[in-house]
């Protein structure tokens, strides 16, 4: 790609480069409420506290002549009092996170404070018989997240799945709702409110003083989560020339990478989940000048006939970038000639569901949104589970994704979408199958293949988000987005729940699943066609005419866009 060619003829002058670079900016902060799981959902490695004084004080000479000192003191009491496990991955046993002998802790210190054997201590531990749930846990390491604060592990641990769940659902809650705002009071006032919305709800939930409190606080964060970065694609959308607003993607998704890569730091300097969020807060601060920085934009301004917000800001970009004022005739113009394409349909769904060929691929499309996101989500969230350093395994899943974004380009322009969404999820769809076969022989070779797959799926989710509204009339364009994104939330909410049954030990089946729906989703594409360097489908009939590698055979009606499908 000539980027002297993309820019050439355009209307990109150093306003616009400056609204990319604030835009830019503004989504850099943005991965932190999706992947804040990292942080407050951290498991580390725990047992039962079962409350027996480790020093040296404690030792006493055994009736034998053994002195217990002269072992590791530790080592002999969890041998004593906590059980071991077999694990269910590799049939090998470990010392139980969740149980303990029944021996009451009165039974411990009486035995400590005599002359009892190790012989005696078994005895004990065999009288009073059974295991139990621990009462207190224990955790490693210093980190502290919402999870070790409030012992929500073992019996409590389906929670945690539930808490990014919610975050999921308040993201499938924030479509229609930053929607019907930016189109009622406009693309500035949504971005911002939302932008606000987003720090606030993290400082907010620093303070989280109940599991019930913190679910809530997902839901809402969830919410400003999708809504704020839709309004920012929307307000780079609407400034910059049409052919530049795929450059707008990537300035945008560059920004979220970035964001990503800087994630892992702050995880390592912020051990404690209340200062993370309160950091994820702080961040907000320097985003209050984009009060005075971000306008509204002309195409807005002139579907609501404010002529004299739209004449301060044709002025602004004309001063900024040193050309002449537009009038705003032009800027009516172009907005009437779109109008009068929308004007067609009233009733896009309808008009969609008169044909079977364009309902099909909105399933295919829809399938593979959700499949999409529910692997990318699986990767991006499991990034703990991973062997080695998890700060390094964040980073590296950073340097992923902002490589998914410079690949997006470079594949779509030499293969299309179709293929290269082909061949990047075939890749992704193998590489999770194999994993749990790797695992069995080199750790690190897991996390390489992990980040291939988030890598995969990053490019993945740039290309599906690009090719919908490629293959749709411009009257439905809009609608059928917003269909695909609600399956892509649906992916997100489950993500969560398959990540829980990897952490009880159960790999495979989650794998090969996910491998099926992945490969399955490859294989539907051949019913899609392929847009590159296609004119964008004004009409229905339009559409239809685009065809795919296995298309369906039509019997045509007289109205090609009431065509019903026979066969295949």
């Amino acid at each position: 790609m000539n980027f002297k060619d993309l820019f050439n003829g355009k209307d990109f002058g150093y306003y616009e480069k400056r609204l990319c670079f604030l835009l830019f900016l503004s989504t850099i902060p943005n991965i932190f409420p999706p992947l804040q799981v990292l942080v407050n959902s951290y498991t580390p490695p725990h047992r039962c506290d079962v409350n027996i004084p480790t020093d040296k004080s404690s030792f006493q000479q055994s009736s034998d002549g053994e002195t217990l000192a002269n072992k590791h003191w530790q080592e002999v009491v969890f041998n004593l009092t906590i059980p071991f496990d077999k694990q269910s991955s590799d049939g090998t046993y470990k010392r139980s996170a969740c149980k303990q002998y029944n021996i009451s802790t009165e039974s411990i210190r009486k035995w400590i404070s005599g002359n009892g054997t190790t012989n005696d201590f078994m005895n004990l531990r065999t009288n009073e018989s059974g295991t139990i749930p621990c009462s207190k846990y224990i955790y490693e390491g210093e980190e502290v997240s919402f999870i070790t604060e409030f012992d929500l592990v073992c019996d409590k641990s389906r929670l945690k799945p539930l808490f990014t769940s919610l975050f999921m659902v308040g993201m499938l809650a924030g479509g229609p709702i930053g929607g019907f705002l930016s189109d009622k009071f406009g693309r500035r006032v949504a971005f911002l409110a939302f932008t606000l919305w987003q720090f606030v709800i993290a400082f907010v939930t620093s303070f989280a003083t109940s599991p019930a409190f913190y679910g809530v606080m997902q839901f809402l964060a969830g919410i400003s989560a999708l809504v704020n970065y839709a309004s920012a694609v929307m307000i780079g959308s609407e400034f910059v020339h049409p052919d530049l607003r795929s450059f707008t993607y990537y300035v945008l998704g560059s920004g979220f990478a970035v964001g990503y890569i800087i994630l892992a730091p702050v995880m390592y300097l912020i051990r404690d989940w209340r200062w993370f969020m309160r950091f994820s807060a702080f961040i907000g601060i320097p985003y209050i000048s984009y009060y005075w920085l971000i306008d509204e934009t002309p195409v807005w301004l002139a579907a609501k006939g404010k002529d004299k917000q739209l004449i301060m800001v044709l002025d602004k970009i004309a001063k900024t970038n040193k050309k002449e004022r537009k009038s705003i005739q032009d800027v009516k113009e172009k907005l009437i000639s779109e109008e009068s394409i929308l004007k067609t349909s009233r009733h896009p769904f309808l008009d969609v569901a008169k044909s079977f060929t364009l309902v099909w691929r909105l399933f295919v499309m829809g399938f593979s949104w959700f499949v999409v996101s529910l692997a990318y989500y699986v990767l991006a969230l499991n990034n703990n589970n991973l062997s080695g350093n998890r700060f390094l395994n964040v980073f590296y899943a950073g340097l992923a994704e902002l490589a998914s974004v410079l690949a997006f380009y470079l594949l779509v322009e030499s293969r299309g979408r179709r293929s290269s969404y082909m061949i990047i999820m075939g890749c992704c769809g193998l590489g999770i199958a194999v994993n749990p076969l790797v695992a069995r022989l080199s750790a690190s070779l897991v996390v390489v293949i992990s980040m291939f797959n988030k890598f995969a799926a990053g490019v993945a989710f740039a290309i599906v988000y690009s090719y919908v509204g490629e293959m749709y009339p411009t009257a439905t364009r809009q609608s059928m987005l917003g269909v695909c994104s609600c399956c892509a939330r649906i992916g997100g909410i489950i993500s969560p729940y398959i990540i829980h049954e990897g952490e009880n030990g159960d790999i495979l089946a989650p794998s090969i699943a996910m491998a099926v729906v992945i490969l399955l989703s490859v294989i539907l594409y051949l019913f899609l066609p392929e847009t590159k360097n296609k004119r964008l489908p004004q009409t229905t009939g339009d559409a239809l005419e685009m065809k795919g590698l296995v298309h369906f055979a039509c019997c045509k009606s007289k109205n090609t866009q009431n065509a019903k499908c026979a066969e295949i």
